[in-house]
């Protein structure tokens, strides 16, 4: 998983009026234009690190991270008379036969005190209505065995269950979470879950060992799955400095990773440092049509910014357009 050092300087792309976090995306290559999808919230919240409890997923497009077109501030929200009523965290969007799937991150204040994330699932049919999402109710995916059920309140962080990441192998369909490991010491729980779509129906699944549970993170966030060569495979995450406990990054933080041969099983060994905290981008994504350039947002100001970082990794298969959905 190497990197090469950034030869520019990118410019932040911020919105006009709110405060942008988090991205994932959707490439079309009939138009080469990157679809996104952001965190954002009032920038007045900021201050008192109160924006993400009043996040919402926005819509924007861009065909080079340099200029960026922001379409909507809010195309998925937290619906009061849901389970999702808590805000809107990361998620994943995949193409599926008749339309699209985001896979999103919400809490029930009702139910769990809003500490304990669960999964939901929305759909619209094509992507001139990427600015119009539709719920499937009948999807809440919450953390089961073998994974920590419940937030911790001695723990560093509250409860993970967050980030989906889906992908497919042997026409199998898989999904990485970040999540807590509750066999770990508390504080180093941070871990990545690996469930396995029941019957190949993104309504059931099943939990299986995590993919990855070093014991030296407070957290694992927004876990993603890349190929770095013929046999070989990448998983890379974000995690704050001051949650990183691993023995050789001298608490660096950032974007960081590890290597694997085996698809499931990524062993906790010396991880890799991809981008450390230091560079000022969080939550970074790695985008193989970019030749595998991390891309994240400001830590300082918000909004999104290119690194300049080319990893040269490339997708694992993420090709669901054999599958549906009832609706």
């Amino acid at each position: 998983m190497r990197t090469l050092a950034p030869e520019f300087s990118y410019p932040t792309l911020q919105h006009p009026d709110r405060h942008v976090w988090d991205f994932w995306y959707h490439f079309d290559p009939d138009t080469e234009i990157f679809h996104l999808f952001y965190l954002n919230a009032d920038r007045s919240l900021v201050a008192q690190d109160q924006h993400h409890l009043s996040s919402q997923v926005g819509y924007a497009t861009t065909k080079d991270f340099l200029t960026i077109e922001w379409v909507s501030d809010r195309v998925l929200g937290a619906d009061p008379h849901g389970w999702d009523n808590t805000s809107i965290w990361s998620g994943d969007i995949i193409k599926v036969q008749g339309g699209f799937l985001m896979f999103y991150t919400s809490r029930n204040q009702a139910t769990d005190d809003g500490m304990t994330q669960n999964v939901g699932v929305a759909f619209t049919h094509h992507i001139q209505s990427f600015d119009r999402w539709f719920r499937i109710p009948s999807i809440r995916i919450q953390p089961d065995a073998p994974y920590e059920l419940h937030h911790v309140p001695e723990d560093l962080t509250i409860n993970a269950w967050r980030d989906p990441f889906l992908f497919r192998h042997e026409e199998q369909i898989y999904m990485l979470l970040s999540a807590k490991d509750p066999n770990q010491q508390v504080g180093k729980k941070g871990a990545v879950a690996l469930l396995k779509a029941k019957n190949n129906s993104f309504e059931h699944w099943e939990y299986l060992p995590p993919i990855c549970q070093p014991g030296f993170y407070a957290e694992m966030e927004v876990p993603q799955l890349y190929r770095s060569g013929v046999d070989d495979y990448a998983l890379v995450y974000s995690t704050w400095a001051k949650y990183d406990f691993a023995p050789t990054t001298e608490q660096s933080g950032g974007l960081q990773g590890f290597h694997s041969s085996s698809l499931f099983n990524f062993p906790a060994a010396a991880p890799e440092i991809l981008l450390p905290e230091t560079a000022n981008l969080y939550a970074c994504r790695i985008i193989p049509e970019l030749n595998g350039e991390i891309i994240g947002f400001d830590i300082t100001t918000g909004g999104i910014r290119r690194s300049g970082v080319q990893t040269g990794l490339q997708h694992v298969d993420r090709d669901f357009s054999s599958y549906s959905i009832d609706m």
